[in-house]
């Protein structure tokens, strides 16, 4: 009796981890986008590329390869390395544009990460995804002798496969295990390690194992600084909009420049005084020439006065009130 007592906690332990293996598998993403595959994926590893850390970029050429649409709001995953920064994680447009995504992430087994986001359109039956992803993460090799395991996992079936792994540009006796199909030089003179796959799928991962000589951790190129520039200065913008200190000097700016404004156009509308000595009959005759000439030139004035008036309403620097009324001024000259 205990023996068969034993024998259905077994059972039913055996049956409790078989169901909860999907929760935390790779190929449960598979459910989630049912019809999307890649076409072509190539995953780029560089350690010390441009940072201490590993760089590694994701990107992929996906389709939509079932009969049903894919909807909008529908995630697509990928697996990555726990605690990366999350470089990119963008859609590609088709000017090849990035249209980076909001994305969550969710812990699994063995120092792995599911990062996910929302696909935001429908995908017809045989239209294409392409994707973009890039992170850091640190390897935890040390100098001078560095070692560490790189382990790709697909979360969707991949038509073809390419893995570059770009050694520094110091590494001495740069190995990986297994070895590469190809290996070439490219246009920085850093030295790349090719694998090429077909039909992978999220049971089939990819794994190697990367040792070279290099007694410090400076990265092969200094890092671009534009993105974090162009970063930095949105931040800045975004952070004194919200500065009412600043708020407030920008609308008193604008309003003496409306008052300008007015005082200016109102000032132009005024007629001109006739010069000493003049007789009544040529200033009749010189105030009719004047009056043809003010009133072409009055023209073009208020048609460049109104084109102004728009392009500081479009720059923002009045509102449409202002603006209204100041067209109304000119109206009334």
């Amino acid at each position: 009796m205990i023996n068969m007592l034993t024998k259905i906690k077994s059972l039913l332990i055996i049956l409790v981890l078989t169901l909860l293996l999907p929760v935390v598998s790779p190929s449960s993403v598979l459910a989630e986008t049912p019809g999307l595959k890649a076409t072509s994926f190539d995953v780029s590893v560089k350690p010390e590329y441009d940072d201490p850390r590993t760089l590694v970029i994701y990107e992929g050429n996906f389709v939509n390869s079932g009969t049903a649409v894919i909807k909008k709001d529908t995630p697509i995953s990928f697996i990555i390395v726990k605690d990366a920064e999350i470089g990119m994680a963008c859609e590609l447009n088709a000017q090849g544009g990035h249209e980076c995504q909001p994305y969550t992430t969710k812990d699994l087994a063995d120092n792995k990460v599911e990062l996910s986001w929302k696909i935001t359109k429908d995908l017809q039956p045989n239209q294409k995804y392409p994707v973009f992803l890039e992170f850091y993460y640190d390897n935890k090799a040390t100098a001078p002798n560095k070692t560490f395991d790189y382990t790709f996992t697909p979360t969707y079936n991949l038509d073809s496969l390419k893995l570059t792994i770009t050694a520094p540009k110091t590494a001495t006796n740069f190995t990986i295990s297994p070895s590469a199909s190809t290996t070439q030089t490219d246009q920085e003179q850093l030295k790349n390690y090719v694998f090429n796959y077909s039909n992978k799928t999220p049971n089939d991962p990819v794994t190697f194992k990367i040792s070279y000589t290099k007694n410090d951790n400076k990265p092969s190129f200094d890092k671009p600084q534009t993105g974090n520039a162009d970063a930095t200065a949105s931040k800045k913008s975004t952070s004194s909009l919200n500065n009412p200190a600043l708020l407030i000097g920008m609308l008193v700016f604008v309003g003496l420049l409306v008052v300008l404004l007015v005082y200016s156009l109102k000032k132009s509308g005024k007629p001109p005084v006739p010069p000493k000595g003049t007789s009544h009959k040529n200033q009749s005759s010189h105030k009719n020439t004047n009056t043809n000439i003010n009133a072409n030139k009055n023209q073009d004035s208020i048609a460049d006065k109104k084109k102004k008036i728009r392009q500081m309403l479009l720059d923002g620097k009045i509102s449409e009130e202002t603006y209204k009324e100041l067209l109304q001024d000119l109206k009334n000259e």
